[in-house]
């Protein structure tokens, strides 16, 4: 068995408290670094070389991982980083008009999506009802991910409300911030329900953003 080299010491002191450092992050981070590089410093200068070495190494590794996790769902997130979406959808409120069709729904979405118009999908919590009664809800899933299982989508395009919530002031403003089309048969004018955002639905129907949609030959179509 080889010795052990005393003149190693330093340098493993060094590199672990730079491990604590990567452990905290952050500020902790740095001030590993100061730590160490003056620690070796003061005991061992001729080190410090090994450690820059050591600690490039070891930066190159880490970052190597975590973008290699990244590009797990790099196309997806890069889809919905560009994509700009045309219509801002009350999803429960057109799929009442097909009596709760989903693929009817999907369809509609669909043909949409293939005339380059991007659609970003709003649902009440309610939803849940019709997923559990078409047996369409997995076990242990969260609706928010069933939904886009089911019309394949990314959780970047579709939102639903909070349990016990209604979609419509996240309809709305969403659409008020990004200047979007609203498709949607409500009126957006109760004073005491839409008191929260009916200024900013005035302001979608003035620029003509607040599309209706009907049912032609059973098809969704907007009108």
């Amino acid at each position: 068995m080889l010795p052990f080299d005393n003149t190693q010491i330093p340098i493993i002191i060094s590199l672990l408290i730079i491990l604590i450092g990567l452990t905290f992050r952050g500020m902790w981070l740095w001030i590993s670094l100061t730590v160490a590089v003056v620690f070796l410093y003061v005991l061992d200068k001729d080190s410090i070389i090994t450690l820059v070495i050591y600690g490039l190494t070891a930066s190159l590794v880490i970052f190597g991982y975590i973008n290699i996790k990244r590009g797990l769902n790099y196309t997806d997130v890069e889809k919905s980083d560009n994509t700009v979406f045309t219509f801002a959808v009350d999803a429960n409120n057109l799929l009442g008009l097909v009596e709760w069709d989903l693929k009817r729904f999907a369809d509609f979405i669909n043909e949409l999506e293939r005339d380059d118009m991007g659609t970003h999908l709003f649902f009440d919590y309610g939803i849940k009802k019709t997923l559990k009664n078409g047996n369409l809800l997995k076990p242990k899933e969260t609706v928010p991910i069933a939904l886009c299982r089911i019309f394949k989508r990314d959780k970047y395009n579709l939102t639903v409300s909070k349990k016990g919530h209604g979609a419509d002031p996240l309809i709305i403003r969403y659409a008020d911030r990004n200047n979007l089309t609203v498709l949607s048969n409500d009126k957006f004018d109760k004073k005491f329900d839409d008191k929260f955002f009916i200024q900013a639905a005035e302001r979608l129907k003035q620029k003509g953003l607040i599309r209706r949609v009907g049912v032609v030959d059973g098809k969704l179509t907007i009108m």
